[in-house]
């Protein structure tokens, strides 16, 4: 025999087996009920009350299901539940088990003889759904098709035998949990009053602002008080990004823990110093979160706290906004404020002293009738506004990571309001090293560095400008 001749009489015999294989699987599965060829490629209608008239919705099957009922105020509720329902889910399930248009009829019945072949003598699972006037439709749901895994249906006062939507099949076979209402409270993120988180031992606070700013028309809404000592303005468009871009808020919990007691040390709960995210609005809807140990599967334990209820599970890839670094929330100006609110800006350095003054006149409205000095010598709005703007414009570069020895400030930065019942503004710079000055306004603690070049750019252009130079 021939290499060839080999090979093709192996491949027959693998062949042959596995057409032994096919034949014996086949023998094994369950056979398919038979239909008649004079059954109609039809659909009928299953139940068919209308929403405005429905009652109540019920379904039984071995594993539980369901017993829902209208109540006086027009709400789905389910007796003795310990738990809210999501009643948009609710709606969606009971409006369409009361409406159900079957797939095609599988065989036509005068009887209740053909019913054992479809499973439907010992019904799988049954809906019942009833109408304001007490009046009941019934459905009988029966086995799966060997073939097509879909499950047989029929009407209770019918024996006709049809196939049940999938959707519908997966409906019936839900129990009273999948109704779960598994959202969190959802405070509104443009109105919030009051914010906090606290993650390994670091505290970020952000409350409502309720003092005006006297050089500001208008400031940020927003006031970062921990865990700096100062009070700072909060980045507002940077808050924006990091709750609905870089790291939303969770929103759902993954899974619910209702057998377990949240004081069990293993969630991590019950520590004083545990994770938290505390968010209020001003319509009243709390978020109050505590966040335990991770369960090794991606999820973080947590509760809800003032509430008695069981822990639950969230996704520890949405609670990135537990590690926002306060400083990229806060406003990076040292000094934010409206020409129209300055009266005269006195900046000391190395000895020397400048001064900036801006006199009304005219209408208010027009502020470049206004007369502008820098010491004694009149500038135009123009340059005034170039000089006004290098001061605005000095911004936070970081935070001060260790304390350096405060000697006498290098320079000094007096700001007075066009107001004169408004308190005089005092921004010192103070030596950190070759690079940073620490930053301080008024009597607060420096928290913040500034670069050295960015304070030495108003420097150069008040000595350009100045009659001293």
């Amino acid at each position: 025999m021939t290499e060839k001749s080999a090979a093709l009489v192996c491949s027959l015999s693998v062949l042959a087996v596995l057409a032994a294989a096919f034949i014996i699987v086949r023998t094994l599965l369950p056979k398919a009920p038979e239909t008649s060829d004079s059954v109609l490629d039809t659909s009928i209608t299953l139940t068919n009350i209308e929403e405005e008239s429905l009652r109540s919705v019920t379904v039984e099957h071995a594993d539980g299901g369901f017993d829902f009922k209208l109540n006086e105020d027009g709400d789905w509720v389910l007796p003795n539940l310990p738990f809210r329902l999501n009643l948009d889910e609710v709606q969606r399930v009971t409006r369409a088990l009361a409406s159900i248009e079957s797939g095609k009829i599988i065989s036509e019945g005068d009887d209740e003889s053909r019913l054992p072949e479809f499973g439907l003598d010992n019904p799988a699972a049954r809906i019942i759904v009833t109408d304001k006037d007490d009046n009941l439709e019934v459905v009988e749901i029966g086995n799966e098709n060997p073939v097509s895994g879909q499950r047989y249906a029929r009407r209770e006062d019918s024996y006709d035998v049809v196939f049940l939507p999938p959707t519908v099949t997966r409906m019936v076979f839900m129990d009273e949990s999948d109704f779960r209402d598994k959202s969190l409270p959802a405070p509104n993120m443009d109105e919030i009053v009051r914010l906090e988180l606290r993650r390994g031992g670091r505290v970020l606070q952000i409350a409502s602002s309720t003092e005006p700013n006297p050089y500001l028309d208008s400031a940020s809404k927003y006031v970062i008080t921990k865990p700096w000592e100062g009070r700072y303005y909060l980045d507002e468009g940077n808050f924006r990004t990091r709750v609905r871009e870089e790291t939303p808020l969770p929103t759902t919990v993954t899974a619910y823990l209702d057998n377990e007691n949240p004081e069990n040390v293993k969630f991590g709960l019950a520590d004083d110093e545990a994770d938290m995210l505390y968010i209020l609005d001003k319509d009243g809807t709390t978020l109050h979160l505590i966040l335990g140990t991770s369960d090794g599967e991606g999820n973080r334990y947590a509760r809800l706290d003032g509430e008695v209820g069981s822990p639950f599970k969230l996704r520890e890839s949405e609670l990135g906004f537990l590690d926002t670094n306060p400083f990229y929330l806060t406003s990076k100006f040292v000094f934010l404020g409206s020409i129209r609110r300055i009266a005269r800006v006195k900046i000391e350095a190395g000895g020397d002293v400048w001064m900036l003054t801006r006199i009304e006149r005219g209408e208010d409205e027009e502020i470049k009738d206004d007369l502008f000095l820098v010491d004694n010598l009149e500038i135009t709005f123009e340059e005034f506004s170039s000089l006004f703007q290098n001061l605005i414009r000095i911004s936070r570069e970081g935070q001060i990571q260790e304390e350096h020895i405060r000697l006498e400030p290098e320079v000094s930065i007096t700001v007075t309001n066009s107001k004169g019942d408004v308190n005089s503004l005092l921004i010192r710079y103070w030596s950190y090293d070759d690079v940073y000055y620490q930053v301080g306004i008024d009597s607060e603690k420096p928290e913040f560095l500034v670069g050295r070049y960015q304070v030495r750019k108003l420097i150069n252009h008040l000595t350009a400008l100045s009659p001293k130079a």
